[in-house]
C-alpha cells in the first residue's frame, strides 16, 4: 500500500491559497543570498584550516557548474561533510563564530531540532512551515552528513531501510508537534489537510518519545558503518534520501575545485555524473513553475 506522505508539492500548492505564506521578492532574495554567501565564506575558511572533507551538493553544486554561484532563484546552500570531520568542524566553528551563528542538529532541543546540522545566522528570521518557532530560525546553511555504508548489499539495504524509516518517523513526529499550525494552514484544501492528518496520526503513534530522541537515534543509525574505505558512501539526510543518494566513494567523496560566486569551493570530482543523476539535463533551466523557493511564515533581517 502506498502511503503517499510526500508533502513538498503540497506546501507549494498552499502558497497560492494562503496569504500568510511568504514568497521572497527578488530584492529580499538577493539579501538572503548575500548573507548565505558570507556564511559559506566563514564555513569554508574553517574547512580549509582543518582539512575537512566536504563538497557543495544539490542545487549548490549545480550553481557552481551552471551559474558560477547561486542559482538565480535559490535561497539556500547545501554542503555535504564527511562524518569523521563533523564534530571537529562544529567545535572549531562554534569557537570562532558562535557569536554570529546558531548551530542546530539532531542533538538540539525539539524546537530547533534538525536531522542534519544547520548553521543559522543570528539577527535573521527565516521561519519555514515546519519550524516550531521563529526563535533561532535564521537564514540557514544545511550540512548533510556523508556517511560510510556497507559493501555487503544486504547490509546496505538494511542500513538504508531503517534510515528511511527513521526519517519518516521524524517527519511525522514534527508534523504532530506542529499540528495546530499545519492543519490551519491547510484548512482551505481538504485534500492536503487529509494528507497532513495522516502524517499527524503517524506522528502521534511515535509521540511517546521526543523529536530529539528520534533524531539522535536516526543520527546514530546513519553513522553505524565505520569503514572509512568502503566502496560506497551515502547522504541519508540529503534531498533524495538514502538509496538515491548512495554513490561510489571514488567519484563522490573525492573532490575538485570550483567557484561559488567569489569563493573557491569543492564539488564532487565526477560532478557531471552526479548532477545528471540528480537533475537529468542539468544545463537546461527548468520552467518558472518548477523553480523552487522556500515558503516562509516569517522573514526578517536585522543584522
Amino acid at each position: 500500500m502506498r502511503l503517499n506522505l510526500e508533502t513538498t508539492s503540497d506546501f507549494k500548492a498552499l502558497a497560492t491559497r494562503n496569504k500568510n505564506l511568504i514568497m521572497l521578492s527578488d530584492e529580499d532574495l538577493r539579501q538572503v543570498q548575500q548573507i548565505a554567501l558570507e556564511a559559506v565564506h566563514d564555513i569554508v575558511s574553517v574547512f580549509n584550516d582543518l582539512g575537512t572533507v566536504y563538497h557543495l551538493s544539490g542545487g549548490s553544486a549545480l550553481g557552481v557548474v551552471r551559474h558560477r554561484g547561486f542559482i538565480p532563484w535559490d535561497d539556500d546552500v547545501d554542503i555535504d561533510i564527511a562524518r569523521k570531520d563533523l564534530d571537529p568542524f562544529l567545535r572549531e566553528f562554534s569557537r570562532r563564530f558562535g557569536d554570529k551563528y546558531w548551530i542546530h542538529g539532531p542533538y538540539s532541543q525539539d524546537a530547533f531540532n534538525m536531522r542534519c546540522p544547520q548553521i543559522r545566522r543570528k539577527g535573521t528570521v527565516f521561519q519555514g512551515c515546519t519550524d516550531a518557532t521563529p526563535e533561532e530560525s535564521g537564514i540557514a546553511i544545511d550540512l548533510p552528513v556523508m556517511e560510510n555504508t556497507f559493501d555487503n548489499p544486504v547490509l546496505r539495504k538494511i542500513h538504508g531501510f531503517f534510515s528511511l524509516a527513521f526519517g519518516l518517523i521524524i517527519s511525522c513526529r514534527r508534523f504532530y508537534m506542529n499540528r495546530d499550525f499545519l492543519l490551519n494552514l491547510a484548512s482551505e484544501s481538504p485534500e492536503i489537510q487529509a494528507k497532513f492528518k495522516k502524517k499527524i496520526r503517524i506522528g502521534f503513534l511515535f509521540s511517546f518519545a521526543s523529536l530529539r530522541f528520534w533524531s539522535i537515534l536516526n543520527d546514530k543509525w546513519n553513522s553505524i558503518c565505520h569503514n572509512e574505505h568502503s566502496k560506497y558512501v551515502t547522504v541519508p539526510t540529503g534531498r533524495n534520501h538514502f538509496f538515491k543518494e548512495t554513490y561510489l566513494r571514488s567519484g563522490f567523496a573525492e573532490t575538485t575545485s570550483g567557484l561559488f560566486e567569489d569563493i573557491e569551493v569543492r564539488i564532487p570530482k565526477e560532478w557531471d555524473r552526479y548532477l545528471t543523476h540528480m537533475y537529468g539535463d542539468y544545463m537546461t533551466l527548468p520552467p518558472k513553475e518548477d523553480q523552487e523557493r522556500h515558503l516562509l511564515i516569517r522573514f526578517e533581517i536585522n543584522t
